[in-house]
């Protein structure tokens, strides 16, 4: 039993790795190979507990920053994170050393993670897929079939690998199946770099203006922050659109819009003459919502939009009525959701925004994109300390590009801010070799241009595809 925890352990930590540096993103291909061993040697106990120490050691190395804000909060999601290794060791037993296990066990993982990206809160942050951002010669086919295609490619890979080693079975049907499956995705991944060329351009300058957490609703320090907003907006490049932060006006709008109106168009838009998207709190008949704001260079508001998809136990506590004692961690309370998919427009160009986590929901962002020629992310990373958070987050903006094949724009309080390429390649604001923690302005000339892909028209089709396949491998074993 002692072995089995610590192969797990091993292995969660391994895999966890591949995701907080480029430079052990291919530890993912095999890390898997000592908890998959574990899994299909264990009989139900340890088999449980096993997955447990896998779930919390895998998914607490990937996302240990947000100790950085909320402790109970990390304990919590590691606790319900811990729960899908378990279901994929309860399941797996189905199809563990049956044929087919080198496609069922794929594709019990990628529906395993298409459930924890949609049930209750929704978290997919630590899909496999998302370790392997930097690698744009293979992760191009999540045009066809989304990131967590590249996700069933790498769990292909350890039970190849499981197989070869650990069953002793040199099948050599297996390992073509697997590099010829590889191999395409690179040579997809070729063609699609080298094909896809811009179609037109549109100047966006996003401003990093790095406020400290504890003055960002301290009334005290609001015309700071506003001369601050105000110095770096001057720095933008003339005739582009503006991006500033999410929340990154330091009053509340509220039902007196016109004198938040006025503010603004006093102390930015009056001041450099440009296009703005803006994040400010907004409330309305005694509710909060996150909200993007568009004014245009005279400082009239061309339209708003409201966050739909709130972050858990930050924006809003689940289950509020059972857990009045939790409090959000942001200074104004429970969040109010939006319910409509806005559009803006900038010089006959259209665009929507993404507030903060949105852009880690790969439907959600597949809505918004549809008919639009770019996206907008406005987000505050400072929250959670910066890296590996921060790279994190860029590492997910990077598929939902691909996907949707799509360039999308970020703007951070602090965090990273750039913007990323219809292919996955990433710009981004430095100084001084540093990402994150400075103030600063990035100008910008974001390639426009949509290639229509596979996922475009079907969305999150593979989970069901992955489904068809089990049930087809169980279909399969009871007639024979």
């Amino acid at each position: 039993m002692k072995v089995k925890l610590l192969l797990c352990l091993i292995s969660g930590v391994l895999t966890g790795l591949g995701f907080n540096s480029p430079y052990f993103s291919w530890l993912v291909w095999v890390s898997l190979v000592p908890f998959i061993y574990v899994v299909n040697k264990s009989k139900l106990k340890d088999g449980i507990w096993s997955s447990i120490v896998f779930g919390l050691s895998f998914s607490g190395i990937v996302i240990f920053w947000l100790n950085n804000v909320t402790v109970l909060g990390l304990v919590l999601l590691l606790l319900y994170l811990s729960v899908y290794p378990v279901l994929f060791f309860l399941l797996g037993r189905l199809f563990f050393r049956r044929p087919g296990s080198l496609f069922s066990i794929p594709a019990l993982w990628v529906i395993l993670e298409f459930i924890r990206e949609n049930v209750w809160c929704g978290f997919g942050w630590i899909n496999l897929g998302y370790s392997q951002y930097r690698n744009l010669y293979l992760i191009q086919p999540a045009d066809l079939l989304g990131v967590k295609l590249i996700s069933f490619i790498i769990v292909m890979s350890n039970v190849l690998i499981w197989g070869i080693f650990v069953r002793k079975k040199y099948l050599w049907a297996k390992i073509l199946i697997v590099l010829a499956i590889i191999s395409g995705s690179i040579g997809y991944s070729i063609y699609k770099v080298d094909s896809i060329k811009p179609t037109g351009y549109v100047d966006v300058s996003v401003v990093q203006p790095n406020i400290e957490q504890q003055l960002k609703w301290d009334e005290s320090a609001g015309q700071d922050i506003v001369a601050t907003l105000n110095k770096l907006g001057k720095q933008t490049k003339e005739d582009s659109l503006v991006v500033f932060p999410e929340a990154s006006w330091p009053y509340i709008i509220d039902t007196n819009f016109k004198e938040t109106n006025d503010r603004i168009k006093d102390n930015l838009t009056r001041e450099f003459k440009r296009v703005i998207v803006i994040g400010a709190i907004k409330r309305l008949t005694g509710q909060f919502y996150n909200a993007a704001y568009l004014f245009n260079e005279k400082g009239l508001l061309m339209g708003e939009y409201s966050k739909m998809k709130l972050v858990p136990f930050g924006e809003y506590v689940p289950l509020r009525k059972f857990l009045r004692f939790i409090d959000v961690i942001n200074a104004i309370g429970d969040m109010t959701a939006g319910s409509v998919y806005e559009k803006f427009s900038y010089k006959d160009k259209i665009f929507s925004v993404l507030i903060c986590f949105e852009d880690v929901l790969p439907t959600h962002v597949w809505r918004f994109s549809k008919e639009k020629d770019f996206l907008v992310n406005i987000t505050n990373d400072g929250w959670f300390g910066g890296n590996p958070q921060a790279r994190q987050h860029l590492g997910i903006m990077v598929f939902r590009a691909i996907e949707n094949r799509i360039p999308i724009v970020r703007s951070a309080n602090t965090g990273i801010s750039g913007w990323v390429s219809s292919v996955g390649r990433i710009e981004q604001l430095e100084k001084d070799g540093k990402a994150v923690f400075f103030e600063g302005v990035g100008n910008f000339r974001v390639a426009l241009g949509r290639v229509k892909g596979l996922y475009q028209v079907l969305g999150e089709f593979f989970p069901i595809f992955c489904g068809l396949i089990l049930l087809s491998i169980i279909i399969f074993r009871n007639e024979r």
